[in-house]
């Protein structure tokens, strides 16, 4: 499936460059040269990460990563990002050009248009290859007004792109912005007033996330003082080397009460193909993790209680992993395992698609990720994300509630494509205030 995608890719990535080639050389006609080479340049800059993943899968984009500069490897993906916006932003305009043309000849005739036309109707038609007369060949003057427009809306559509998708670059190395969200809990329960839960998630350490960066990123969800952590998966990427840095990460972490919990994202299951899903938890607990795997946990806070749950990833196993339960049965697991006492009822999802499964279930926040958010946001229309990222589903980013039940969708700190538009990295703060 990734090398169809690839072949796809590739496939657009030709079709459009041939468009801006063309178009660039129609514009600058004695700039052919260099209009060529640039095109050429940057197609290659742009291509190899497409190619490589009709090659080789995902195993191509971690090589490419792996044995290429960090800055020329997201200088790449940026440039294809900037070349699929440019097909958008295209896309878009041929659209409209094409309504308005339609638009114009169903509009009827002026009095003016049609008496013109009649005039022309009516004038005795040449004799077969007579000249025309002068008069009806006047040559036009070029207007270099005209010509400057041209050029300049020829370029218009790639600066745009480029300017566009390289801020994204800058984007995703940004500090990660800091999101709010309150949980009521019943009044009675003042123990837990004011009691904050931090919550990271796809991290996937090693790629693009290297050990200054993860630093970053343990220093800020240590300055929100939080009482409590939580990463909803994909700290690691995609190999069992990663684990270094994800438990110097986790080490790190002070959480107030020094509870830390942690729920399996589809990375961690990826990276235990190189060792085993045994290796891994054990790493992740050895550094202070509490994984919770379709389970749940109580946890003390003065005289009163919340309750912490996890679901695990939700995928068939593969060859050589254990199997793994249906969601509707780790939920009915975890959600057994706490009690219907008015405590507060925490799930931890790293996939937010269990929200279909769990919003008629007596729970009252889940928070996942997986979805970094769309990485490129053009906004929300009820509990609809506006992205190219990820054009049809539910639950991309943000807050939503159904009949109660409410899911916070984190748009992660890291990612495996290094560019985001509208969509920084995030780390979530959840506060529990009386209802």
């Amino acid at each position: 499936m990734v090398q169809l995608l690839g072949l796809v890719i590739t496939l657009i990535n030709g079709l459009l460059g041939l468009i801006i080639w063309r178009r660039l050389r129609a514009a600058l006609p004695r700039h052919r040269r260099l209009v060529d080479a640039l095109c050429a340049a940057g197609w290659l800059l742009l291509a190899t990460p497409a190619l490589l993943m009709a090659v080789a899968s995902f195993s191509g984009l971690r090589a490419l990563h792996r044995h290429t500069p960090d800055t020329l490897s997201m200088l790449a993906m940026g440039a294809q990002v900037s070349l699929l916006l440019y097909g958008l932003l295209y896309g878009i305009a041929a659209i409209a050009r094409a309504a308005l043309r339609a638009l114009r000849a169903r509009r009827p005739a002026t009095g003016a248009q049609a008496a013109r036309a009649n005039d022309g109707a009516a004038a005795a038609p040449l004799p077969a290859g007579a000249p025309l007369p002068a008069a009806d060949v006047p040559e036009e003057p070029v207007d270099e007004r005209r010509r400057n427009l041209v050029v300049a809306a020829t370029w218009a559509l790639p600066a745009a792109a480029v300017a566009v998708s390289m801020g994204g670059v800058l984007a995703s190395r940004q500090r990660p912005v800091i999101v709010r969200l309150a949980l009521p809990v019943r009044r009675e329960m003042t123990a837990l007033h004011g009691v904050t839960i931090a919550q990271l998630s796809d991290v996937h350490v090693g790629n693009y996330m290297d050990a200054e960066r993860l630093d970053e990123l343990r220093d800020a969800m240590n300055a929100l003082r939080a009482d409590i952590h939580v990463i909803t998966g994909d700290l690691l990427d995609h190999h069992v080397s990663q684990l270094e840095l994800s438990a110097r990460l986790l080490r790190g972490l002070r959480p107030a009460r020094g509870q830390l919990f942690f729920c399996m994202g589809n990375h961690e299951y990826i990276a235990a193909r190189s060792a085993s899903i045994p290796a891994i938890v054990k790493g992740l607990e050895e550094a202070g993790a509490q994984v919770l795997v379709d389970e749940a946990r109580e946890v003390r806070l003065g005289g009163d209680r919340l309750w912490m749950g996890a679901i695990d990833y939700p995928s068939r196993a593969r060859p050589g992993e254990p199997a793994r339960r249906p969601t509707v049965d780790g939920l009915a697991r975890a959600l057994g395992q706490m009690q219907d006492d008015g405590a507060p009822r925490i799930l931890l999802s790293h996939h937010p698609g269990t929200f279909r499964a769990a919003r008629e279930l007596p729970f009252d926040l889940m928070l996942s990720g997986h979805t970094h958010g769309g990485q490129i946001s053009l906004g929300r229309i009820g509990d609809y994300a506006l992205t190219p990222m990820l054009p049809a589903g539910l639950y991309h980013n943000g807050h939503y509630e159904h009949r109660g039940r409410r899911l916070h969708v984190n748009a992660g700190a890291g990612g495996w494509l290094p560019v985001r538009i509208n969509c920084p990295p995030e780390i979530t703060l959840v506060e529990l205030v009386p209802a």
